[in-house]
């Protein structure tokens, strides 16, 4: 039994490949597992059996796909009416069509200027726009009226400061004046700014007088220095307010402001009276300082309590109950 066995694993019946052979397949034999043992039950047996694959076959196939790909390299290229469809097809030539006429009107007006109502609608809509082609004073009047009529404050400003830019002053103010709209939109640019030199020029010109005084008073009491704000806004009541209803109150300022002045600077040394906070106190306030620090001044002394109270004119009320609290404080 042994010998057998050992027979067995050491035969074989494959046939190996010879050059020499006129067959070109290699033939592999069934293989079979099987038990020495005679008892062995048939379900312990394991067999595999190896398909036979010839290389003619496979040639075969090779030959096919070749014949297959030479054909489809002779066949002509699809035109678009196989790949999208006759209907389609029409579709796109009158698309291509209208794009054409829309390209070859741009190359003729591109260096015409859009018209007034679409570049106030492309500034609206936030897309690409341009100004420039706007150069006439008709074009430009008709550009703002364009804005005005939208009511749009940004695009209205815009064009108020391209008008501003490109115009001689006085056909700007011509525009201005007859549209107070735009000057309104100019004018809060430019307050935000802080060109108020320039807004009140602008206010002067076209006759509004009162808010150009406004303005001016504004710039005049922008600053710490006392000395320098009087100065300012007696320049201001000659030029702005002369005849304006509140000129009697800011001569009052201005009289307050000279008076405090001297005592500011007094009082340099005094770091606990805190003098510097009668820079922008008002005529009680100031009043209570005096009270507290120079009671029993006399009348003709710029800190005393009772040339203030003469200077402007404030009533026994005020002077009396001002002063009281002043004393109480000092007690």
């Amino acid at each position: 039994m042994a010998e057998d066995d050992d027979s067995y694993w050491n035969s074989s019946s494959a046939k190996g490949f010879s050059w020499d052979d006129s067959s070109d397949s290699v033939v592999l034999p069934s293989a079979s597992i099987s038990s020495s043992s005679s008892n062995t039950p048939a379900t312990d047996l394991v067999t595999f059996e190896a398909g036979l694959s010839t290389s003619s076959q496979v040639a075969d196939r090779v030959r096919e796909a070749t014949k297959l790909i030479s054909a489809a390299a002779e066949l002509p290229e699809p035109s678009i009416s196989q790949l999208v469809g006759l209907k389609d097809v029409r579709k796109l030539e009158a698309e291509l069509l209208t794009v054409r006429k829309n390209f070859a009107k741009l190359q003729q007006d591109r260096f015409q200027p859009s018209s007034a109502t679409q570049t106030v609608q492309d500034m609206v809509l936030g897309r690409p726009f341009s100004l420039e082609g706007f150069r006439s004073l008709q074009d430009k009047e008709g550009l703002l009226d364009s804005a005005l009529e939208w009511g749009d404050g940004e695009v209205v400003l815009a064009v108020a400061i391209m008008l501003k830019n490109t115009l001689k002053r006085s056909k700007f103010l011509a525009i201005m004046s007859s549209r107070q709209e735009a000057a309104d939109q100019l004018i809060s640019h430019m307050v935000v700014r802080l060109e108020l030199r320039e807004v009140v020029d602008l206010l002067v010109s076209l006759d509004r007088s009162h808010e150009a005084g406004v303005v001016a008073y504004k710039q005049a009491v922008n600053t710490n220095s006392l000395e320098i704000r009087s100065r300012n806004l007696k320049q201001t009541l000659v030029n702005n307010l002369k005849s304006h209803l509140d000129a009697d109150l800011v001569v009052e300022q201005i009289n307050l402001s000279e008076r405090l002045a001297p005592v500011i600077n007094g009082e340099v040394g005094q770091v606990d009276r805190q003098a510097g906070s009668l820079v922008g106190a008002s005529v009680l306030k100031s009043l209570l300082y005096l009270s507290t620090h120079h009671y029993g001044a006399a009348e003709n002394l710029l800190h005393s309590p009772l040339a203030l109270r003469k200077m402007h004119r404030l009533t026994d009320k005020q002077f009396t109950w001002v002063s009281l609290r002043a004393r109480a404080v000092g007690e």
